[in-house]
């Protein structure tokens, strides 16, 4: 199909999550995806007052990205689950975006709201795709082939954490490397009852230590936020897990006796998976949070208050929170006494098990 346009998609917010439907679905429309450069410098974020670093960073990628494209897709997230809503701020995230861009570029920015039914993301994809010149028959087809694409990328998405560079994990041309055991088997992923790699008498026990990096995607991916922390992570020994391993419903076991219901449904993802992996067996869970976040504020109050009720966790927790001002070196040290702990612990645990 012979391209139309040029349609920018800033990288930012939800675009580490659904950034494999989007470009699927408008490059089967004929449109030329382009996506800003993850690379920003302190000085050149866009600055608005009272506003988090994640959104800060959105307006810093829609303003790089309006002399190149046709269009900006900025969606009005209100709900991307059928029961609970965003953060407000992503409702009005169009319309900074236009009072920052100056009105020198087009934003598509239909609304996409879950809580109205099971149809309701295939219309606003078809009405996207009627802004765009296509026809509905056009946009139904483009939507199942963004659906098959975006299911096929998610089951590969824990490997390419693991195994591709931060830089790479959205590139979707970009396969992801075979994992290969000391044997040339294809190594297995474990989750529960994980071990970590740690010397007793000289000799290295178990296995790489598994830690659990819970918080909103852009928190977890995006490294103009947390400084790389994959890669910290990873050059540290660490084989990472998100809660992208688990089921809904999973999540809602770990939140049915709450006595008030978390209505934003990333609250509820961070809490559920947050209290699933301090449960599950992994080495340690690390919580990104976004300085200015009032939901990241809240719930960190509210895992507090949780764990002194449970009794506290077996299992070490650390809590990182970002802002623009944050440093990669003190990120370091902070992760490299977290993997301290977590060794010492499962030093511990193994003296426990050879005394029985």
């Amino acid at each position: 199909m012979e391209e139309k346009g040029c349609l920018g998609i800033p990288r930012a917010l939800m675009f580490y999550r659904y950034f494999p439907f989007w470009r699927t679905f408008f490059e089967r429309l004929g449109w030329k995806v382009v996506v800003s450069d993850g690379t920003i410098r302190r000085e050149k974020i866009v600055f608005f007052e009272d506003s988090c670093l994640p959104m800060k960073l959105l307006v810093t990628h829609a303003v790089q990205l309006r002399e190149k494209v046709d269009h900006l897709f900025i969606p009005r997230l209100v709900s991307i689950h059928r029961t609970y809503i965003m953060c407000p701020k992503f409702r009005g995230a169009p319309d900074v975006v236009r009072l920052a861009t100056e009105g020198k570029v087009s934003v598509i920015d239909e609304t996409i709201d879950l809580r109205k039914g099971g149809l309701s993301l295939l219309q606003s994809f078809l009405k996207i795709g009627e802004k765009l010149g296509s026809t509905r028959q056009e946009g139904k087809k483009a939507f199942r082939e963004a659906e098959h694409s975006f299911n096929g990328f998610q089951r590969g998405w824990v490997d390419r954490i693991n195994q591709l560079p931060t830089r790479h994990l959205f590139e979707m041309d970009i396969p992801i490397p075979a994992q290969r055991s000391r044997q040339g088997c294809p190594e297995p992923y474990m989750v529960q009852g994980a071990t970590s790699s740690v010397e007793v008498g000289g000799k290295e026990i178990g296995a790489p230590l598994h830690v659990a990096l819970i918080g909103h995607p852009y928190n977890l991916f995006d490294a103009d936020i947390n400084k790389d922390i994959l890669s910290l992570a990873k050059n540290l020994g660490m084989k990472i897990l998100t809660s992208d391993l688990l089921t809904e419903k999973e999540i809602d076991q770990e939140l049915s006796d709450l006595s008030k219901e978390i209505y934003w449904s990333s609250g509820r993802e961070i809490v559920g998976s947050l209290f699933h992996f301090l449960s599950s067996g992994v080495d340690g869970v690390v919580f990104l949070t976004s300085f200015k976040c009032g939901i990241d504020a809240l719930l960190q109050e509210f895992i507090k208050r949780r764990l002194k009720v449970r009794g506290g966790s077996s299992i070490p927790l650390l809590i990182l929170s970002f802002d623009e001002h944050t440093g990669r070196e003190g990120l370091t040290t902070r992760l490299e006494a977290f993997r301290d702990v977590m060794e010492e612990q499962k030093r511990l645990q193994i003296a426990k098990c050879k005394r029985m």
